[in-house]
């Protein structure tokens, strides 16, 4: 069953003009992140079939955080199973209170309807948890992770979920706490991955895989195994399982089996 699986990249930025089939060609499933809602709606009437794309308003871009309207989002969230990017930055320009006041309306959006979320943090993983802490959602996912040891803790005991890059893989120990059945693999191309061997593109997390299976003294078809397993109960967690392409479905069957 493993070695049938495609690579899973839990997170990748990708031009929203790229064709499907080009998509398809990596050999991959990618969760491709947008960064605003009307970057979403470019790409919400697509019909890929083994990229899944995410509700996007991302932190850092005063384009995201101005134009974002909470029913907009509450609407859009309806035609994907994927929240991405979304939280707070600590380097935006993007005032804090209003980044805490966006990443709270999407909170609260998603206590209502789940989904699975991929949330940024950068310079702010204090007031990231604050957040999760006030508004506690299902499905998580911390994507490129960089708390303290006392921080990690506190989203483990939330039911986090993390998803790690090649850029994590610099300093993997701070990983090491982190259980294999709460890890995703992510590119975030074309950011985490500038340190990759070529290729670097969507989907190509076979470094990172193999970084994972040295730290935790197991093998990169396990690892490949165990996040796909991961993906799997996230899925069953937020009950989206409907909203996701048909093929990554039927993948997903086979990993219950």
């Amino acid at each position: 069953m493993t070695r049938q699986l495609p690579p899973l990249d839990f997170h990748a930025h990708v031009d929203p003009k790229t064709s499907a089939a080009d998509m398809e060609r990596l050999g991959a499933v990618v969760f491709a992140a947008t960064r605003t809602l009307d970057e979403y709606k470019s790409v919400r009437g697509r019909d890929d079939q083994v990229t899944i794309w995410g509700v996007g308003c991302h932190p850092s871009l005063a384009e995201a955080q101005n134009g974002f309207d909470r029913d907009i989002f509450a609407e859009l969230i309806f035609s994907s199973a994927f929240v991405s990017e979304v939280g707070l930055d600590g380097r935006s320009k993007v005032p804090m209170t209003q980044q805490r006041e966006v990443f709270r309306s999407i909170l609260a959006e998603l206590r209502k309807t789940p989904r699975i979320l991929s949330i940024h943090s950068s310079g702010a993983t204090a007031g990231t948890l604050e957040a999760l802490e006030a508004v506690q959602v299902k499905g998580a996912v911390l994507h490129w992770w960089r708390g303290t040891e006392a921080q990690t803790q506190r989203a483990l005991d939330l039911g986090c979920r993390f998803s790690v890059n090649a850029a994590n893989m610099k300093a993997a120990s701070d990983l090491a706490m982190i259980p294999l059945d709460r890890l995703l693999i992510e590119t975030d191309h074309p950011s985490g991955d500038r340190n990759s061997p070529a290729p670097r593109q969507p989907g190509a997390i076979a470094d990172v895989e193999e970084s994972l299976a040295k730290l935790h003294g197991t093998t990169t078809v396990e690892i490949r195994r165990q996040t796909w397993v991961n993906f799997s109960n996230l899925v069953d967690e937020v009950g989206v399982n409907a909203l996701l392409p048909h093929p990554i479905q039927r993948m997903l069957t086979a990993v219950r089996k």
